[in-house]
């Protein structure tokens, strides 16, 4: 909105038309104090909403890096398993094992993100006729699987800065329970 004010032709015509002017030039003045107050009020709104999903970005990576280290070193364990019993299967099952840590930003499809033949490895379906192993450790090798399955999953439905170090954690509790029945 603005505010004009009809200055006078002629001198004799001015009574208070100074006063008018100082009451126009304080009214601008307070408009524009005003909406520089409102200018500086969005940047402060955009600069917090900017480090909030930069926090945001930063605990999606620490959980994110996480995840992966947990699926690694459960893959050091399923690969150790691998090679001592021979089984092709448990070297699959560790590959698959690794790519659901190592994908964790995934497309959003019905496995979230996991490829159907990586469901179906880490299904347990594979473990039924694996030979040589305890029957702790083909517990823990199933919870392994069910684990990493949920980690793309929690990607894309889920709340991943929260659910994936969670997950890490039941992961390395599965590893240390398999590898405690040995």
């Amino acid at each position: 909105m603005t505010n004009v004010t009809v200055l006078p032709a002629r001198d004799d015509e001015h009574d208070g038309g100074d006063a008018r002017l100082a009451v126009f030039a304080a009214e601008r003045a307070a408009r524009a104090a005003d909406l520089a107050a409102r200018a500086q009020q969005d940047a402060a709104g955009e600069d917090e909403a900017d480090r909030a999903a930069a926090q945001q970005q930063a605990r999606l990576a620490a959980a994110v890096g996480i995840a992966a280290a947990s699926a690694s070193r459960a893959v050091v364990w399923v690969s150790e398993l691998a090679a001592r019993t021979g089984s092709r299967d448990l070297g699959e099952y560790a590959a698959a094992v690794l790519a659901c840590g190592r994908d964790l930003d995934p497309e959003d499809d019905d496995h979230g993100g996991v490829p159907a033949d990586t469901a179906f490895v880490l299904s347990g379906l594979v473990l039924a006729g694996e030979t040589g192993l305890s029957t702790g450790e083909g517990l823990a090798l199933a919870a392994v699987g069910a684990i990493a399955l949920a980690m793309p999953r929690t990607i894309t439905t889920g709340d991943p800065a929260q659910q994936l170090p969670d997950l890490a954690h039941h992961l390395d509790q599965a590893v240390d329970a398999g590898r405690g029945t040995a």
